[in-house]
């Protein structure tokens, strides 16, 4: 007889591997999660898998797209109509980089990504995922400017780069060690905001 979970659409079917997926590669690695441990979480068989995703590496790509969705849909939520849009794209992610299941592990799946660079479909997701996070650190710091509450001679291409860079180093910390990750992250993201302050009187209270 078949399960209710056997009977779910294609689109919810997918959705099923790809949230199994993403907690296996997250946990064991590329080489560790095993495609049948993850049809298995997934409640379905191999071949189902594989009618959904080609190959290891297609399953990951479409992984690393899905969780770079998730978690852009999650910080825009936050941002989204706040007065001060840096302190809510601070406490969207960055307290909780260290601590937040679903934040650590989008972190250590964009640092995984890294290590298969050289696989063209992984090398696109990780294009992507990028360039979403940059181009919304740029809307988010652009707003900061319009509204006084960052300086006007930052580079705001540079800045996007920076916060990156920032995340990949939230991600390298938590992997090095979990416990001080979680108050490192919040001090690396504290200092980037505020050096992108204004340093006026004036400037400080319009912000």
């Amino acid at each position: 007889m078949l399960t209710e979970r056997a009977r779910l659409r294609a689109p919810d079917r997918r959705a099923c591997i790809l949230d199994a997926a993403r907690h296996e590669f997250a946990r064991k690695g590329f080489k560790g999660a095993g495609m049948a441990e993850i049809a298995a979480r997934a409640s379905c068989s191999e071949p189902m898998l594989y009618k959904h995703f080609e190959s290891k590496h297609a399953l990951f790509a479409a992984v690393l797209d899905d969780s770079s969705r998730r978690m852009g849909e999650r910080v825009e939520a936050q941002v989204e109509g706040a007065q001060d849009p840096m302190a809510a794209w601070l406490e969207s992610v960055a307290l909780k980089a260290a601590t937040d299941p679903d934040i650590v592990e989008h972190a250590r799946l964009r640092m995984l990504a890294m290590s298969l660079v050289n696989d063209p479909l992984v090398r696109d997701a990780i294009a992507r995922s990028a360039e979403a996070m940059r181009a919304r650190a740029r809307r988010i710091l652009l707003t900061a400017v319009e509204r006084g509450q960052l300086r006007s001679d930052v580079d705001i291409e540079g800045a996007s780069w920076l916060w990156l860079g920032f995340t990949l180093a939230g991600g390298f910390a938590h992997a090095l060690d979990p416990e001080q990750a979680a108050s490192i992250c919040p001090r690396m993201a504290g200092t980037f905001v505020t050096l992108l302050r204004p340093t006026t009187p004036e400037a400080q209270e319009t912000a």
